[in-house]
């Protein structure tokens, strides 16, 4: 793949198999015949850049630069959450190392000390690579090929052609395989089950996960694994599909936004069973739950949070329509997965440097229990969840609706006092604003609190409590109208 960055090429630009760069004249550059070889002219004579953390090369010349990007920056490499197993592609070599226990105590996002050992060599030339939903089987896939091994000894299970190969999110041997625009076949224990009826003209991508994707020109059309009907067509086309662990909510990343779903999954499968998916396919099989403006590049389901990095160079994620800023990343870095055992997500960059982030499995399961309103599961696991987590945990709660649930956890006065004022509790605002240490007692935000909560207590008709709050907020004035409408001298 070569891509260029330069201005408008003219009309008599070469379209197929050729990638061509003009300067601004109008003059040709350098062309790239089938995406391998470049031809460089007499006007190319100054000079070439290139980083080391990406792809792109610049080329200076006389009358101005081009940038071109060879190749694709993400690496070639794929982690088995179930174990911490990593494996990747340096050129036909595959090679792996285990993450278990290489974070140890090290700071979150400092580079880890990863060995690795060679699998063996590759037939054919990887593109993408990745594990399937055990961990049991790792495919690879390029030059209009694909190849299943087993992930321990890369021992040939099984091949077939394939412009892209994706796993089911079940199965472990179910997967699926794009031979042509026209052509998408679905395998079953690593045999040939179903090729689809496609409505679409044609086929340029799938994506795998608890249902098919097939994605066309104008959307993404999802089908059933089993039986590869059609469930429903989607009129975005997304860049990468992810499907949560229970396969009942999906994130369709588009190349602005992302939209998160909801799918009955129920009421699909009996659709299905009772014969009446029509030509649209299954209507309500799809809720519409929220747009959300962010670029992602990488992403992962844990519960019902979407761990993901974004194009600005962020670990972010989602849940409950919120989104949460875990880590600001330095450069560009890719999202392998979040190994449960640990604790901890771990990322790749191009140049296969390996870092890790710590993330409690407790707070992501606490979230999840919220977000589903299991408010007993939650109750159970808020033990273990460590103190300094809870203003965290409060923020959440807060940002669901649930005001007096955080309230009860916080363990920071200034969120105890807002949300103890939001709530009307006086007597809990008063609270927090006596036990405060002595060198705060003073402070400018602490007088602001303190009228406050007079204002609260005249709303509220307590008297005697915004007394007090005037005077500890030297409230001159309005201890004046006090003691006058009060006939107090």
């Amino acid at each position: 793949m070569v891509r260029c960055a330069f201005g408008t090429a003219p009309p008599t630009a070469p379209k197929r198999r050729s990638t061509t760069a003009w300067n601004a004249p109008g003059k040709l550059v350098w062309r790239a015949i089938a995406g391998c070889f470049l031809r460089l002219t007499s006007t190319l004579r100054r000079a070439l850049a290139s980083t080391p953390d990406s792809n792109k090369l610049a080329i200076g010349f006389d009358e101005g630069a081009v940038v071109i990007q060879l190749g694709h920056e993400k690496p070639i490499a794929s982690m088995d959450v179930n174990t911490g197993k990593l494996v990747w592609a340096k050129n036909n070599e595959i090679q792996t190392t285990t993450l278990k226990g290489v974070a140890g105590d090290a700071a979150d996002g400092d580079a880890l000390v990863v060995g690795g050992r060679d699998l063996g060599s590759c037939e054919i030339f990887p593109q993408t690579l990745m594990h399937n939903c055990n961990g049991r089987f790792i495919c690879v896939c390029g030059d209009g090929e694909y190849i299943v091994y087993t992930s321990q000894a890369l021992r040939n299970k099984s091949f077939g052609s394939a412009l892209d190969f994706v796993w089911s999110g079940s199965g472990t041997g179910d997967y699926a395989t794009r031979e042509s625009i026209s052509r998408v076949k679905i395998f079953k224990n690593f045999t040939e089950n179903k090729t689809l009826k496609l409505p679409v003209s044609s086929a340029e991508g799938l994506y795998g996960g608890a249902m098919l994707g097939v994605k066309a020109s104008d959307g993404v059309v999802f089908f059933d694994w089993e039986e590869g009907e059609l469930v429903r067509k989607i009129d975005v086309v997304p860049e990468a599909v992810y499907w949560s662990e229970g396969g009942d909510t999906v994130v369709l990343a588009c190349q602005e936004s992302y939209f998160v779903l909801r799918c009955d999954r129920d009421a699909v499968a009996a659709a299905i069973q009772a014969g009446e998916v029509s030509e649209d396919g299954v209507e309500g099989a799809f809720e519409f739950v929220g747009e959300f403006a962010d670029r992602v590049t990488t992403g992962k389901w844990v519960g019902e949070c979407f761990l993901y990095t974004n194009s600005s160079h962020r670990l972010n994620y989602y849940v409950g329509g919120q989104i949460l800023t875990l880590a600001h990343l330095d450069h560009e870095m890719y999202l392998l997965g979040y190994f449960a055992k640990e604790d901890r997500v771990f990322l790749i960059d191009k140049q296969l440097r390996v870092v890790s982030y710590k993330v409690l499995q407790s707070v992501l399961q606490y979230q999840t229990a919220v977000v589903r309103q299991d408010f007993e599961t939650a109750n159970g696991l808020l033990g273990d969840i460590p103190e300094s987590e809870y203003p965290a945990i409060a923020r959440f709660l807060e940002s669901q609706g649930y005001k007096e649930e955080a309230l009860q956890v916080t363990t920071d006065a200034d969120q105890k006092f807002d949300l103890a004022f939001e709530l009307g509790q006086l007597e809990t605002a008063l609270e927090v604003l006596t036990e405060l240490p002595a060198d705060e007692r003073d402070t400018t935000d602490t007088m602001l609190r303190w009228k406050k909560l007079g204002d609260l207590a005249l709303r509220n008709g307590d008297l005697d409590l915004l007394k007090r709050c005037a005077t500890n907020s030297k409230d001159l004035a309005g201890l004046l109208l006090l003691y006058t409408s009060s006939g107090d001298r």
